[in-house]
Parts: structure tokens; C-alpha cells; sequence
């Protein structure tokens, strides 16, 4: 984690594919950022010399972008890559997503735009050496 990782909590599960998480635009949320869903419970890991808490594994559930942004919260979707294009996820898999799952941003806008246009740049590149 580092200093531009926003992290919150699922307020609401709209529906089966949107949900609320409890950070906006105050909290530097924007359209497009992706926010990794992890589950509420974590596997506490044990020294088994010491019986000391080593530290706490977390489950990721899914991963969803942002469309909407509001001050205070912000409205995203589960989405899935497939080809070049991002569209709505339609697991094969029931992923539960629960009220107070923890969510972390692991992408800004910034990043995810600079991987695309890196991708467009290098099948640019491909069609005119063809």
C-alpha cells in the first residue's frame, strides 16, 4: 500500500453488479479508478515456534471500477477484461460481496489510461511494421 491508495468499505450492494463504497471526491475518487474487494475475515498467520501473530492474509473477492463519484461516496461496477475491452463481469462463480468488506484502490485513472495507451501504442505499431 502506498501513499495514493484510498481505502474504505462497502456501504450498500446495489445489485448484482454495482455497489457503494464510503469514499468520493473528498477522498480523491474518480471515474474509472479500480478498487480490489477484500473479504471482511483474514487468515491470521502464526509462528508455530513462538505462537506469535505473524500477520493476517486477506482474500481478495473481486475487483470493480468507479463510474459514478459523489463527495462523499462513490458508485462502482464488477467488471472482467476480456480482449481489449472492459465490460460487466459475468462470473461463472458466485463471488458474495458483504456490507463492511474492506476495499483498497489498485489502480487511479492515471495508471489504468497510461497501461491502455500503451497497449494502443504497441498495436499501432504492429499494423504499420505489417
Amino acid at each position: 500500500m502506498n501513499d495514493d491508495t484510498i481505502s474504505g468499505h462497502v456501504a450498500l450492494v446495489e445489485d448484482d453488479y454495482t455497489l457503494v463504497i464510503n469514499r468520493g471526491a473528498q477522498a480523491g475518487v474518480t471515474a474509472g479508478m479500480i478498487f480490489a474487494v477484500h473479504s471482511e475475515s483474514v487468515q491470521m498467520i502464526t509462528d508455530p515456534e513462538s505462537g506469535r501473530e505473524l500477520g493476517r492474509l486477506t482474500h481478495e473477492k473481486l475487483r470493480v471500477r468507479v463510474f459514478d463519484v459523489h463527495p462523499l461516496f462513490c458508485r462502482a461496477h464488477t467488471f472482467a477484461r476480456t480482449d481489449d475491452f472492459y465490460g460487466l463481469f459475468q462470473a461463472t462463480a458466485v463471488v458474495t460481496v458483504d456490507v463492511g468488506d474492506s476495499v483498497e484502490s489498485v489502480r487511479s485513472v492515471e495508471s489504468v489510461r497510461s497501461v491502455e495507451s500503451v497497449r494502443s501504442d504497441a498495436v499501432t505499431r504492429q499494423a504499420t511494421s505489417g
